[in-house]
């Protein structure tokens, strides 16, 4: 049986290097045929914007470590639906070319499904 590993996306796209760190993560583990599931929630919602400009704050946009996500089999990002919410962002906005977005009302019972949970 195959270990099911949930890569969690919890932190604002700027301001630490963990948000990109978690992404580069993911992207390392699914170069070696090991893809997690992927799940934004809380502040990590904020890097699904489509509109960021760090360049202001000296900082890389992660939009093209999140594009590159499908070209290394994670075709699906799901999203906690209350974290959306409770950051005033429609989920229309949320679009990575590529990907599916999934948003799941229930990210608990989501996580619960998981052998190993990282946390970024």
């Amino acid at each position: 049986m195959a270990n099911k590993t949930l890569a969690l996306c919890r932190q604002p796209p700027y301001g630490n290097a963990l948000a990109r760190e978690g992404l580069e993560a993911i992207l390392a583990a699914a170069a070696m045929d090991c893809a997690p599931q992927v799940l934004f929630l809380r502040d990590g919602v904020f890097q699904l914007l489509a509109a960021q400009e760090p360049a202001g704050i000296e900082q890389k946009s992660l939009l093209r470590n999140l594009q590159a996500l499908p070209m290394f089999g994670v075709e699906t990002l799901h999203v906690c639906e209350a974290s959306l919410l409770e950051r005033g962002i429609d989920p229309q906005r949320i679009q990575v070319p590529g990907a599916e977005i999934k948003l799941l009302p229930d990210s608990g019972s989501f996580i619960g499904a998981f052998d190993t949970v990282l946390s970024f």
